[in-house]
């Protein structure tokens, strides 16, 4: 017996055992009861007696319109017309009476041009670099109301790696007007980190006073003329450029008042990525051991501060390099 006749033999030896499995493990399966009569159905074909013929229905033919102008007449054949009278021509103006002109426009108010054309909304971006390592940016908003009040706001916050370790921002504010001496702060504040590091200064112009908030405590001290404060003073260079030489003025930081002075080094070029910026150097006039502050300002660009530079008591160093500039008119 060959291959093929033994594979066939065991195939219906498996089969078998199968169904006698079944048949023994489930004896009570009933299965369909093909002993009951089925429902026959009879059908036939039976012909039509006679062929049905369908005649094809023809659509009727449209009316033919009638035209605009036989409908009208038609309309109008049994109601009268109205008859058309003459219309009357305009009379000529007598001679003695001049024709009239068109009223003259009213003239519009002239807008009142921006001091030094400084534009009325900027945002200056900067990178701070801690010696020539870059740890945050500063961004400065400046802006300046319908009303003559101007807002200044510097914001200073880490970045990359250095996030991880300084906990908020340090932010200063100026409020106050645009006067024909430049601006007239009213308002600063200062804050490092948080509420609880808050120094503020209130200017009160009538009274020559200047009020001094700092840790919960106030104090009142003299205001001097053109006093400005640590972030108005650097946008006050846009309304009076300084001039060669040394020039001094008093300024507030919220915690005291002082007489500060500063050197024209002169003109210098100044390297913001790419371009080249035409810079006025100021360097603040200090005492050893005192913290110093050097400024370039844009000579082509209102006199803003581009770069500053600031070193405190132990000759560390804080850098702010301009990296953008946007502004409105």
């Amino acid at each position: 017996m060959n291959r093929i006749w033994k594979t066939l033999l065991v195939s219906l030896l498996v089969s078998l055992l199968i169904h006698l499995l079944l048949l023994g493990l489930f004896p009570r399966t009933t299965w369909p009861d093909f002993g009951k009569p089925s429902i026959v159905l009879d059908t036939r074909l039976v012909p039509p007696k006679k062929p049905i013929h369908f005649k094809p229905i023809v659509p009727p033919r449209p009316k033919a319109r009638k035209s605009a102008t036989a409908a009208a007449n038609s309309a109008s054949a049994g109601s009268p017309q109205p008859v058309s009278l003459p219309r009357p021509e305009s009379a000529p103006l007598p001679a003695s009476m001049p024709v009239p002109e068109s009223a003259p426009q009213a003239a519009s108010a002239p807008q009142p041009e921006q001091e030094a054309g400084v534009p009325n909304h900027a945002v200056l971006t900067f990178n701070v670099f801690r010696g020539t390592v870059p740890v945050g940016v500063a961004t400065h908003t400046w802006d300046i109301m319908g009303d003559g009040r101007y807002a200044i706001t510097n914001r200073v916050e880490a970045a990359g790696i250095f996030a991880l370790f300084v906990k908020g921002a340090m932010i200063q504010t100026s409020e106050g007007r645009v006067t024909e001496n430049g601006l007239q702060p009213e308002h600063y504040t200062i804050t490092r980190g948080g509420a609880q590091n808050r120094q503020e200064a209130h200017f009160d112009w009538k009274a020559m006073k200047l009020e001094l908030v700092a840790n919960g405590t106030s104090r009142e001290a003299k205001l001097e003329p053109l006093t400005q404060d640590q972030l108005s003073f650097l946008y006050q260079f846009a309304y009076t450029p300084p001039k060669a030489g040394i020039f001094s003025f008093h300024s507030t930081d919220g915690r005291k008042i002082d007489v500060y002075d500063y050197q024209i080094i002169g003109e210098e070029t100044v390297l913001a990525g790419t371009k080249k910026i035409r810079t006025l150097h100021l360097k603040k006039l200090h005492d050893a051991g005192v913290e110093g502050t050097e400024i370039w300002l844009d000579e082509d660009h209102y006199y803003w501060p581009v770069e500053v530079l600031m070193t405190d008591r132990n000759g560390d160093t804080m850098r702010q390099m301009i990296s953008k500039i946007e502004e409105n008119r």
